[in-house]
């Protein structure tokens, strides 16, 4: 994870719900913070320190203070912090307060989007600011450049975004160049800003705006790509006739993002977020469950499918498939072209218990630690590895070009039923040799062991073989490969339907989403299960991911990625600790003798006795260390 995008953290009231639950009768409470009411201050109430002091000046400086913190200590970690910003309303006048901020007294047509002297409601949350409007376009802008300048994050996603591209007449800029966006997109101060679009509004269809929204300039406005979550969701669940559009998103949506100079990058690709079903309750759910918000809320039509019975079940097959799609899930997700984005606590199957709003929820949004741990050899392991994978083969996943090299091996587009198959080539790096142009030593990398393929060996089925260690490294290790290839097939129906393999070329299997943990995804390609027929048979709902390499340089640790976070965590701890020693811990006692010490050049150093830990990939140059 390089990234973390945290909601709403500006100051709001948490107690603004004049609602209560219909079983136990307790008050409810706003707890995802979508109603600002101070835009330069984070929220008080999440500082661990608020209540540890009682001076005055202390409480006021304890939030600033922890979130620049907690931004610096993310930094270090090589992960940048995007926010969720709340500009397209206000909380003022929510549930009848007005006793926050007065921009209705002090210039209420300026600040909000007016029709016959009430307020327009394109949020659904009682008002719309007037983003087009140059007093309260640079009002907004003036508090991005604090958060981004001050506060040091890396970037904002913009809630409800369209609401922000409405004139003064409530419509959306006929000439798609609303004044914020050409403001915030042309300022210099915010030039390395990240800016995410929520594409749409609670107005239907003018509002929109998913491939469409405005980028004011150059393009850098990426996107929450809502066809790109609607599509996948409609293919893994097994809706006909789905093939076509389903490769377009995984291909990086270059209907959406080609034509005005964007790339896949620029596609934030989600199959869940706060708003809506977690990834469990995707799989487990076909109507929302919302009674407990006392109120109707919540979307009606969320394209689940409950896997054949209605929330909590002890069927195993129910629950077996429910994991599988899940599986499915997530790897469309992240063997797709562009940028993954996952929601907190579907890496180990967090449930709401099907309420698909819990805006006013607490519990029901917590992070539980024990039910992570506990998937801790399932679930999260499948997701860690799955990730590491993408990293690796970062050439073929976090591309900057749309993907149209791709070998498509399935037999007709024509057909409803949604198997796909697909082969994508890593072309192969040019050989690091030395002056003398002989390759140079050491570049090859060395096999590792595990003991997972001895109980790969337990499985077998039609159409798949397994061969012994000995076997597998024998064919490893062979010299005559082509370029490295991966190849990726989903079968998202109710038969199990055999997948060609290309002719010429020894396969193995990395990921198979029918198979129980460990088996579902191989921890390095050297524990890869060798594929021997012409066909590999996917069962119902499921996906597999082979490989063909060239050579041993080609093979990858998948583990290796949480080897190096321990160690650079070992590195920034060491450096932590030097820099929190005092001046009197650097001087020498004064009992002290100095000794005269011959430097000698042939004595190896200390540095480089081990080789330090390479940054982690990034999408801009890291930010300086800051206090």
């Amino acid at each position: 994870i390089n990234c973390v995008e945290l909601l709403p953290v500006f100051e709001f009231d948490e107690t603004a719900c004049p609602r209560t639950h219909p079983t136990t009768g307790e008050h409810l409470c706003n707890y995802w913070g979508y109603s600002t009411v101070a835009f330069y201050v984070p929220m008080q109430r999440f500082s661990a320190r608020l209540r540890q002091d009682d001076r005055k000046a202390a409480q006021v400086a304890a939030a600033v203070v922890e979130f620049k913190t907690l931004v610096r200590e993310l930094h270090r970690h090589g992960i940048e912090v995007i926010l969720d910003v709340v500009f397209n309303h206000t909380g003022e006048g929510s549930w009848g307060e007005a006793n926050w901020h007065s921009l209705s007294a002090v210039a209420e047509s300026h600040y909000y989007l007016m029709s016959q002297g009430h307020h327009t409601n394109f949020t659904g949350c009682g008002n719309t600011v007037n983003a087009s409007n140059p007093m309260c376009a640079e009002w907004i802008n003036d508090c991005l450049r604090f958060w981004a300048l001050e506060m040091r994050v890396d970037g904002f996603r913009f809630d409800l975004a369209s609401a922000l591209c409405r004139g003064e007449d409530g419509q959306i800029s006929a000439d798609m160049d609303p004044l914020f966006v050409r403001r915030v997109s042309n300022d210099p101060l915010l030039s390395r800003v990240k800016l995410i679009a929520e594409p749409w509004d609670c107005s239907w269809p003018d509002g929109y705006l998913v491939g469409k929204f405005p980028n004011g300039g150059t393009p850098r406005w990426a996107e929450w790509n809502g066809k790109f979550r609607d599509v996948v969701r409609r293919f893994i669940k097994g809706d006909p006739g789905m093939k076509g559009d389903f490769a377009t998103r995984i291909c990086g949506s270059a209907d959406l993002y080609e034509a005005d100079g964007r790339g896949p990058c620029h596609s934030i690709n989600f199959i869940t977020a706060h708003d809506g079903f977690t990834l469990r309750d995707l799989v487990s759910y076909h109507d929302k469950n919302n009674a407990e918000n006392a109120e109707e809320s919540g979307e009606d039509n969320n394209i689940s499918w409950n896997c054949g019975e209605e929330g909590e079940t002890d069927n195993p097959e129910v629950l077996s498939l429910r994991d599988r799609q899940i599986r499915n899930f997530m790897a469309a997700m992240f063997l797709s072209a562009g940028t993954p984005m996952m929601t907190s606590g579907d890496e180990y199957g967090r449930s709401q218990n099907g309420n698909n709003n819990t805006w006013c929820q607490d519990e029901r949004n917590w992070f539980s630690w024990a039910d992570c741990g506990a998937e801790e050899a399932g679930l999260m392991r499948f997701c860690r590895l799955l990730i590491s994978l993408r990293r690796n083969h970062s050439e073929l996943f976090a591309r900057d070009d749309f993907r149209r090299s791709m070998q498509w091996t399935h037999d007709s587009w024509e057909d409803a039923y949604n198997f796909v198959s697909f082969v994508l080539r890593v072309p192969r790096p040019k050989a690091s040799t030395s002056e003398s142009g002989s390759t140079a030593p050491g570049s090859p990398a060395k096999f590792a062991t595990s003991g997972a393929s001895d109980a790969g060996a337990a499985a077998s089925e039609s159409g798949r073989s397994r061969v012994s260690d000995d076997t597998r490294s024998a064919a490893a290790t062979a010299e005559a490969y082509k370029e490295t290839e991966l190849l990726v097939a989903f079968n998202a129906g109710h038969q199990a339907h055999a997948c060609r393999l290309p002719h010429g070329r020894e396969w193995f299997r990395l990921v198979d989403t029918q198979l129980q943990a460990p088996l579902d995804i191989a921890e390095s390609d050297e524990d890869a299960q060798l594929i021997t027929g012409e066909s590999y048979t996917l069962s119902p709902y499921s996906c597999v991911v082979l490989k063909s390499y060239e050579d041993p340089a080609e093979v990858f640790q998948y583990g290796d990625i949480e080897f190096e976070c321990g160690r650079e965590e070992k590195v920034a701890e060491e450096l932590r600790r030097v820099a929190l020693r005092t001046l009197k811990e650097e001087l020498l006692p004064p009992e002290a003798t100095h000794e005269e010490v011959r430097c000698d050049a042939s004595a190896p150093s200390p540095w480089t006795a081990q080789k330090l830990p390479a940054a982690a990939p990034a999408s801009r140059a890291a930010p300086p260390d800051r206090a």
